[in-house]
């Protein structure tokens, strides 16, 4: 989902830009909006050693002057946040969120943020371009990037490769498709000949749910079915093991796609009603 895609996010730009200052900090659900809990909640993001002490003002500073250390040190200028659950921000959090920005940019800093939410967030910013808060728009919600699921056989391809090649430990010979069936590994057994299957009873059970949408697999229920049709077959391990649709189904349905999907329906059918 959408905070593992973050963390995904986090971990290849530490990669890529190992001195490059990135936190994520996440939106809690609240009734009122507090300043002092807000910059509280942000140092404790970026893992500030007291989050917690000093007045409004000193939280304010402390923060900006811990960013502004942590992008003297890099080669970039910038610092980059991910706000999880960025639908829960009120107006008044994107306005303190503006002033970390506007400060920053003092110091010729630039701070990124991509804010990662649910649907509500779109609807968040066309209500702030309707009250003409257009300073919040322009600093936070320029562009709009859909993350999405697995439309297409291909795209699932794509996913069950990464389980034959993916290894663990790092470096190793040793795959996911390997660690679970080695004997079926071992005589050619692969994660990538399953996708005509897994793809075919997933849309049964798609079609069955009249979800009248373009098919979308959310990427944790793809995850979750493999996983249980690997922990569950390990056992059945043989050289002549091969998947079969209704092992496929069972995981599917272990997985609560079925439920999930219901559920999503009736938020579409609430948004089109909108």
């Amino acid at each position: 989902g959408k905070t593992y895609s973050i963390k995904y996010t986090r971990r290849f730009l530490a990669m890529e830009y190992p001195n490059l200052p990135v936190f994520s900090v996440k939106s809690h659900k609240k009734k009122i909006s507090s300043e002092s809990a807000f910059f509280t909640n942000l140092l404790t993001a970026v893992k500030h050693k007291h989050p917690e002490s000093g007045t409004i003002s000193a939280k304010r500073n402390r923060l900006n002057n811990f960013l502004c250390e942590k992008a003297s040190r890099s080669d970039e200028d910038l610092v980059i946040f991910f706000v999880d659950e960025a639908q829960r921000f009120g107006i008044v959090e994107y306005e303190w969120l503006r002033d970390v920005h506007d400060e920053l940019d003092l110091h010729g800093i630039r701070m990124m943020t991509f804010l990662v939410g649910q649907y509500e967030l779109l609807n968040q910013k066309h209500a702030l371009r309707e009250s003409d808060q257009v300073q919040i728009v322009m600093r936070f919600m320029v562009n709009e990037l859909q993350f999405r699921g697995i439309m297409s056989q291909e795209e699932l391809a794509t996913c069950l490769q990464g389980y034959d090649e993916s290894t663990f430990p790092e470096n190793s010979d040793w795959s996911y498709t390997r660690f679970f069936f080695p004997l079926a590994y071992a005589n050619g057994f692969r994660m990538l000949q399953q996708t005509q299957n897994l793809w075919g009873q997933f849309e049964k059970v798609y079609d069955k749910a009249c979800f009248g949408r373009k098919i979308e697999i959310p990427m944790q229920y793809v995850a979750q079915t493999v996983e249980l049709f690997m922990l569950e077959n390990t056992e059945h391990d043989t050289a002549k093991f091969r998947g079969t649709k209704t092992l496929w189904k069972q995981a599917i349905e272990e997985s609560n796609y079925i439920d999930a999907q219901e559920e999503l329906r009736l938020i579409f059918e609430k948004i089109d009603l909108e």
